[in-house]
């Protein structure tokens, strides 16, 4: 996959949805031993996004992006309207597959997300991870995103310690 044309676009097409949750189950199955309920709870998320978007007519719920390389999806990110704190939005759904690595699919969406919430003004972006995915975390930080919560938890099948990360913008 070295020289497949790789490609970022938003996520709005028919299949995204179901393509961004499969990823994700297959992908935290096979790296993190999670079970079907990550892929559930991804869904879920994406349904409450799509429908929002059709209820209001606008994007105004948040975005979603997907990387695509040689026409699949490989990779994904979204911004969503935060529900604690007004003008605080999440980061959400970021995964790349590890064949879709070395292209700069994962820091182009990273980003994506990141311009979208300086485009609305947000006074900030927060994400909610687990421990363990040190790529990931390592682009959280290196955007200066620091740790504000930290607590073990039992989720997605697996004994996690489920973290809180945020950047005043």
């Amino acid at each position: 996959m070295a020289n497949a044309p790789a490609s970022i676009r938003e996520g709005t097409r028919p299949g995204d949805l179901g393509a961004v949750a499969a990823l994700h189950g297959v992908l935290y199955t096979r790296e993190y031993g999670m079970d079907a309920t990550m892929e559930a709870y991804v869904a879920a998320g994406l349904a409450d996004l799509w429908l929002a978007w059709d209820r209001d007519g606008t994007h105004d719920a948040g975005r979603l992006w997907v990387a695509e390389l040689d026409g699949e999806v490989v990779g994904a990110t979204g911004l969503t309207r935060g529900d604690e704190t007004p003008g605080w939005y999440q980061l959400r759904w970021v995964l790349l597959d590890p064949r879709a690595r070395g292209h700069g699919l994962g820091r182009a969406l990273f980003e994506a997300a990141m311009a979208e919430a300086r485009a609305r003004r947000a006074a900030g972006v927060y994400l909610w991870t687990v421990a363990g995915l040190d790529a990931a975390h390592h682009l959280y930080k290196s955007a200066g995103f620091r740790l504000t919560h930290s607590e073990p938890a039992r989720k997605w099948g697996v004994d996690a310690v489920e973290q809180r990360m945020e950047l005043a913008l």
